[in-house]
Formats: C-alpha cells, sequence, structure tokens
C-alpha cells in the first residue's frame, strides 16, 4: 500500500510540474521551416515570377500560409519550432526581431505572448 502511494504521489507532482512549467522569454526572428535562416532565394524567386521583390515578411507568411510550412523562432543561431501555430502574433510579426514568451520544451516552444524586440 505504501508503494502505490508512492507512485501515486510521484504521478502528481511530475504531472503538476509539467503544468506549471515555467515560461521562459526568447528574442529571435519568426521565420519559417522552409527558409529559417534566409529568405534570399525565394524572395529572388518570387521577382522571377511577378517581376517583384518580396519583403520578408511576405515570403515568412506566404510560406506558412501557400506551400505548407510552419512558423519557427530562430535564437541565436538555433530553430525552435512553434507548437501553437495559429496564434495570431506569428503572422503580424513575421520576419520581426522579437520577444517571445511562452513554455519550451526541447527545441518546441509554446507561445503566450509575442512583443516586438527593443530597437538598439
Amino acid at each position: 500500500m505504501k508503494q502505490l502511494l508512492a507512485i501515486a504521489a510521484a504521478v502528481f507532482f511530475s504531472s503538476a510540474a509539467a503544468t506549471f512549467a515555467a515560461e521562459t522569454t526568447l528574442t529571435g526572428v519568426i521565420s519559417d521551416t522552409m527558409c529559417a535562416m534566409g529568405h534570399e532565394s525565394n524572395i529572388e524567386h518570387a521577382k522571377e515570377t511577378s517581376g517583384r521583390t518580396m519583403t520578408n515578411q511576405e515570403c515568412t507568411v506566404g510560406c506558412v500560409m501557400r506551400r505548407g510550412q510552419k512558423y519557427v523562432l530562430v535564437a541565436d543561431g538555433k530553430t525552435y519550432r512553434i507548437e501553437n501555430q495559429d496564434h495570431a502574433s506569428l503572422a503580424t510579426f513575421a520576419a520581426q526581431t522579437v520577444k517571445m514568451t511562452g513554455t519550451l520544451a526541447g527545441d518546441v516552444f509554446k507561445v503566450s505572448k509575442v512583443t516586438p524586440a527593443a530597437s538598439k
């Protein structure tokens, strides 16, 4: 019986810890899985087909909306997958340097808040 109680307590506290994971804030650029580190090739490709150059934001949002890519955060040379792809701020701040707050599990970030990073 004591062993069963010990196991139940361990399960309870480990699930509680996961539920209340500490929020963290990372500063980086919102990009997409295709162009994570740079949009130059897609922007130039668009110029060849449409006659005008796309902005980085147009490229990012276009890749997500029309090419089946996913939003990512590139921070300190690492690429973090974003769990909640429907977060409204992702398209708004696409290709911009932001402060992203949320919970991090490995390389997966669950966004709770996105704000523009302060200009230097």
